[in-house]
């Protein structure tokens, strides 16, 4: 077994599977394995997966019953975990992300000269469709504290952290349709410290299709409950409340066929 595992769990993401695949096997520390959980993609992401993966050994493809991104995570670590020897590392990438070349090799490096942090993660930048920056992401740049948690995901991306510390805490609630890296965070920041590496070490892809987009409501739902569930365990419900706000946010973009409608002719 490889000492560092990435887990991906993958539905339906043809257009994107790829760069996010080659952005961990050209990764500067080679000795990893990536864990792809297919979740009954009903596009050509399943054989995307296994034209890549008859090139390079490093990449466990899964095809998995319907889960969910919840249940097919979680179904991630069980597989990892059951391995004869389970990796020392694990991080996680989206189907539809990348990480930049010396993600996993900086931050095991964290992990090694800091055996007190549990897990570490680092900034990012946002990209579109096209792969193109849009933003330099802002969540990780507040001070972190597991009280700061309960109110923004701090320890955004990229992560990565101890296989112990997964077992310790409880691992990916299964009672969770979505945001299931929220949940897990709280749970392990309340084990172990967290390390936090000021490095864009990981690019998360925005689009029409993206979880953020597509699934946003679900998402706030899931992420109060797993405040909600904070709060009990930390005896705090007695104390305080969570209050959940939802902003309208309108913005105007040009087309993006606004240039050659404006290009002069001739």
């Amino acid at each position: 077994m490889a000492e560092v595992a990435i887990i991906m769990s993958l539905c339906n993401r043809e257009r994107f599977v790829e760069a996010a695949i080659r952005s961990v096997l050209t990764q500067s520390f080679r000795d990893l394995e990536l864990f792809v959980l297919d979740d009954a993609s009903t596009d050509a992401s399943v054989q995307v997966v296994e034209r890549l993966a008859r090139s390079d050994a490093r990449i466990r493809l899964f095809c998995e019953p319907k889960r969910g991104v919840v249940g097919t995570l979680r179904r991630g670590h069980e597989i990892v975990l059951g391995q004869a020897e389970p990796p020392r590392f694990i991080g996680w990438l989206d189907s539809d992300d990348l990480l930049v070349q010396t993600a996993v090799e900086d931050t095991r490096r964290v992990l090694l000269d800091s055996p007190e942090s549990g897990l570490v993660y680092t900034d990012h930048i946002v990209i579109n469709d096209r792969s193109e920056t849009t933003a330099l992401g802002e969540c990780s740049k507040k001070p972190f504290s597991p009280d700061a948690l309960l109110t923004n995901l701090i320890s955004f991306q990229f992560r990565l952290f101890r296989t112990e510390l997964y077992q310790i805490c409880g691992g990916i609630n299964p009672d969770l349709t979505a945001s299931p890296d929220y949940d897990f965070c709280l749970r392990a920041s309340e084990h172990a410290p967290f390390a936090y590496l000021p490095k864009p070490l990981y690019c998360y892809r925005v689009h029409d299709q993206s979880i953020s987009t597509a699934r946003r409501l679900d998402q706030i739902e899931n992420s109060a409950r797993a405040v909600r569930d904070a709060l009990q365990r930390r005896g705090l419900s007695d104390r305080f409340r969570l209050k959940v706000t939802l902003l309208s946010r309108f913005e105007i973009l040009p087309s993006r066929d606004l240039s050659d409608a404006t290009r002069p002719s001739g």
